[in-house]
Order: C-alpha cells, then sequence, then structure tokens
C-alpha cells in the first residue's frame, strides 16, 4: 500500500518494497507463544513452524516477521502464498 502511494508520487519509478517493514507500533512475541498458536496465527503446525524457525535465535518476533520466515521457508526466497 505503502509503496503504491509512493510509486504514485514518483510518477512511475520502480520501488522495491521490503519483505517486513520495521515497525516500533507493532509488539514482539515470545517464540514460544507464537509456536503454540502456529495454526491460527500462520495456518501451520507446530512442526512446520519448529523447522522454519530453525537457526533463527532471537527470542521474540513480531508477527509479520515470524510470518516472512515461514513463507521463505516454505515456499522459497519469494515468499508465493
Amino acid at each position: 500500500m505503502a509503496a503504491k502511494k509512493i510509486a504514485e508520487e514518483t510518477a512511475g519509478a520502480v520501488i522495491a518494497e521490503p519483505a517486513v517493514e520495521p515497525s516500533a507500533k507493532e509488539p514482539k512475541y515470545a517464540v514460544e507463544k507464537l509456536r503454540e498458536n502456529s495454526t491460527v496465527l500462520f495456518g501451520v503446525s507446530r512442526s512446520t513452524f519448529d523447522g522454519a524457525m530453525y537457526g533463527h535465535a532471537e527470542k521474540e518476533y513480531t508477527k509479520k516477521e515470524a510470518k516472512a520466515i515461514i513463507d521463505k521457508w516454505l515456499y522459497g526466497k519469494e515468499g508465493n502464498e
């Protein structure tokens, strides 16, 4: 949405929107809580969540950050849904 507005303002310039926009307003949640609710939040099982998060050392993530990690793990770098 924001990229579309910026693109309109720049008269056709191509602007790539980042996969995850950092936001100070969005709360971070403990990985354990995200895992417990992975089916509801992300539509994936706990084992899929575990596989996607393997190797990620942070203890807390926003829902958008976790979703981006899961999508990348499931669908590759494009993150097709």
